[in-house]
């Protein structure tokens, strides 16, 4: 009978003292996925903003061939596609940072007709 006690006062102190340690794990997983999701939503967006551009720049009438038309795309457009799409309010630093991922990711930051913003902040920050 005394270990039976025993059993049961150990098992209430572990449980005593697992409980905040199991929420805080679930709290920080809930955060993880909360910025997972942040980050495909700002990611869909800035994407989103990108093939808007891209469109818009095969839209124009070529009038001349030797005049390529720029393709334009700004860290305001990554943040106004966010908020319209998703309904984020993303810091300007987090939309330069994905647009210039995104960018480089697909390819355009190495054209030389790009008109953008997104790797004004970066120059500005290195020392």
């Amino acid at each position: 009978m005394l270990w039976f006690v025993g059993t049961v006062l150990l098992l209430a102190l572990l449980a005593a003292l697992l409980t905040p340690f199991l929420l805080r794990l679930e709290q920080e997983r809930r955060q993880r996925r909360g910025d997972e999701h942040y980050r495909k939503q700002l990611q869909a967006a800035t994407d989103d903003a990108i093939t808007t551009a891209v469109r818009a720049r095969l839209a124009e009438p070529v009038v001349d061939l030797h005049i390529t038309i720029p393709m334009r795309i700004t860290v305001g457009d990554v943040i106004a596609r966010a908020h319209e799409d998703f309904a984020l309010d993303v810091p300007r630093d987090h939309a330069a940072a994905m647009l210039r991922h995104r960018l480089e990711f697909r390819g355009h930051a190495r054209w030389p007709d790009l008109i953008t913003d997104a790797f004004d902040d970066e120059e500005d920050h290195t020392p």
